[in-house]
């Protein structure tokens, strides 16, 4: 009995996805096991698009592309640690006043005496625990040096890309054979398009959530402005999740400290904020860059946080436009053609006959 043509091609499809999802099970297990690796490999790689501009527009200027690459990454470190240094100050010098206000917030709740002193002794008898057992103090030595070595592995890739990374992708395409080196281009040139321009358009729009945030609960006087600035700002590279979460703790901070009034403004003006985004900064800076569906999007967050905890949901969109681009672009039969190479056969193309 001859197979039906439809069960035919769905089985085609079938065992091709199956093997398809099966690769990509493995890479995601071996990212995993070699996460030490592969988030300062990602990490560099969206470094690299956020800083290659100011390399190129120091090229432009005349320096040679070792001191552009050194000037760059030495700024960008200073601006960070400067950063961080202020943050930290504030936050040690705020804490105290938001711990007396915290406290006077939780007393006016309708909670008990005595189950504020359940939840009190709870939490230090965990916390008591937690930092008296040998393995804690092994697990946060091991974690730092993690984090350590994963800052500095990233810092030296992300030199590494941005003052050679053109002549390693020339020399890749190269040891290609000679069909697929045009495929590879055309792969490689739009994929990087969507990364650098999900970068780009994410950090300005992430600048803009901060800047917003800082000036409003600077209006209403409230305690941690540039710890939450800085919070919001690294919770807006994460879609859909990342802004509501560090927006809730920022309202929760301005209920301790400004009382229910205060709360609602903030939370009016987190709203418009992020309207603002989604209808004016999103379309213009990102949207045309990162064309994915919200469903994807969620999808897709969700995935990488189960993979790779917050890691994971940071790179997922990015990294999922880009290739989602390398794949449209190699699936698409036409020709790669150039400008150049248009204008030659325009060139040699014979004029029309003269009409009497």
């Amino acid at each position: 009995m001859p197979v039906p043509p439809l069960l035919a091609d769905l089985a085609g499809w079938g065992w091709r996805l199956l093997l398809l999802g099966v690769m990509a099970v493995l890479l995601l297990w071996v990212a995993q096991q070699l996460y030490l690796v592969s988030i300062p490999v990602a990490a560099a790689l969206l470094l690299t698009a956020l800083l290659s501009p100011v390399v190129a527009q120091l090229r432009r200027h005349g320096w040679p592309r070792a001191f552009a690459t050194a000037a760059t990454v030495l700024g960008m470190l200073l601006a960070v640690g400067g950063l961080l240094t202020w943050v930290v100050q504030r936050a040690l010098a705020e804490v105290p006043r938001l711990s007396r206000e915290l406290q006077r917030a939780v007393q006016q709740l309708p909670i008990s005496n005595t189950t504020l002193q359940r939840l009190r002794s709870q939490l230090v008898a965990s916390l008591q625990s937690t930092s008296g057992s040998l393995n804690g103090v092994l697990t946060g030595v091991q974690t730092a040096v993690a984090v350590l070595t994963g800052i500095i592995l990233t810092l030296l890739l992300t030199i590494i890309l941005l003052a050679d990374g053109e002549r390693m992708w020339a020399w890749l395409v190269t040891r290609l054979p000679a069909g697929g080196r045009v495929r590879a281009v055309r792969a490689g040139a739009p994929a990087w398009a969507r990364l650098s321009g999900w970068v780009r358009g994410t950090f300005i729009i992430a600048a803009m959530h901060s800047v917003v945030l800082a000036v409003t609960m600077l209006i209403l006087g409230l305690p941690l402005v540039a710890p939450l600035a800085v919070l919001v700002f690294l919770g807006s590279f994460i879609p859909l999740i990342g802004a509501l979460v560090s927006g809730a703790l920022a309202v929760l901070v301005t209920f301790a400290a400004k009382g229910l009034t205060a709360a609602i403004l903030l939370i009016v003006v987190l709203v418009v904020d992020n309207q603002i985004e989604a209808h004016v900064l999103q379309p213009f800076l990102v949207g045309r860059y990162v064309r994915l569906h919200p469903f994807v999007v969620a999808v897709v967050i969700t995935a990488g946080a189960l993979v790779g905890g917050l890691a994971g949901a940071l790179l997922a969109v990015p990294f999922t436009a880009a290739a989602y681009a390398a794949l449209t672009n190699l699936s698409d039969p036409r020709p790669t053609r150039t400008r150049k190479a248009r204008a030659r056969r325009l060139h040699r193309r014979p004029p029309p006959p003269a009409t009497g």
